[in-house]
């Protein structure tokens, strides 16, 4: 479940909109798990990844302060320290622990951090509609391959690709490259299916020859 996908102009008006907390009614903060006037968990908040988790929003992360702030956060909200409070209070440290979850998750890996940065910018990603010239021929070769080695081939190919691939696509990113940066993460959807197909042929042509 996502909570978070929300363009540069509604993240503004959040932000300078009025928040009350749901128990004192006191002012909050968009960004606050607790209430600084009663201590009371708040409920979820519509913040994009990056400033849940206290990070710059930007394409490149610092992943040391990525997993740093994570760990944090993910202390703060440790179920534990909730279990004397009230359901509702519970609800929402559940609630905030999801959200942060799907932020980390989002951001710490290239491909979906890239999706998620074209939804911040209200660029939609578009699914492709017919295969990479180099997936064609990739997933050819897995198709075709009569032995073992073959597809290690394959899944070496398409992980050189990969790699050359992200880079690629937070360059283009980085430049606000958006149908470039379609085009790179059509590609890499491509490449990755190939990669989660080869240990299944592999198997299979293993199978045969048992």
């Amino acid at each position: 479940m996502a909570y978070n996908v929300i363009g540069f102009s509604d993240f503004a008006a959040t932000m300078h909109g009025d928040l009350y907390c749901w128990l004192c009614t006191k002012p909050v903060s968009a960004r606050a798990l607790f209430c600084h006037h009663c201590g009371t968990i708040q409920p979820v908040r519509a913040l994009d990844h990056f400033t849940r988790l206290g990070l710059e929003r930007r394409i490149d992360i610092d992943n040391e302060m990525l997993e740093h702030q994570f760990s944090a956060l993910c202390r703060t909200l440790d179920p534990q320290r909730f279990m004397i409070r009230g359901i509702g209070e519970r609800g929402h440290a559940a609630k905030q622990l999801e959200a942060l979850n799907e932020a980390y998750e989002t951001l710490r890996e290239p491909l979906r951090r890239g999706r998620y940065w074209l939804g911040l910018h209200e660029k939609e990603y578009k699914a492709a509609t017919e295969t990479h010239p180099l997936v064609r021929e990739l997933r050819h070769e897995l198709e075709t391959a009569a032995e073992p080695s073959h597809c290690d081939r394959v899944a070496q190919k398409a992980g050189h690709a990969m790699e050359q691939g992200i880079m690629g696509l937070m360059q283009a990113l980085r430049g606000e490259q958006w149908q470039q940066a379609n085009s790179a993460l059509i590609e890499l959807d491509g490449l990755e299916s190939i990669l989660g197909d080869v240990r299944a042929r592999r198997a299979a042509l293993i199978g045969q020859q048992a």
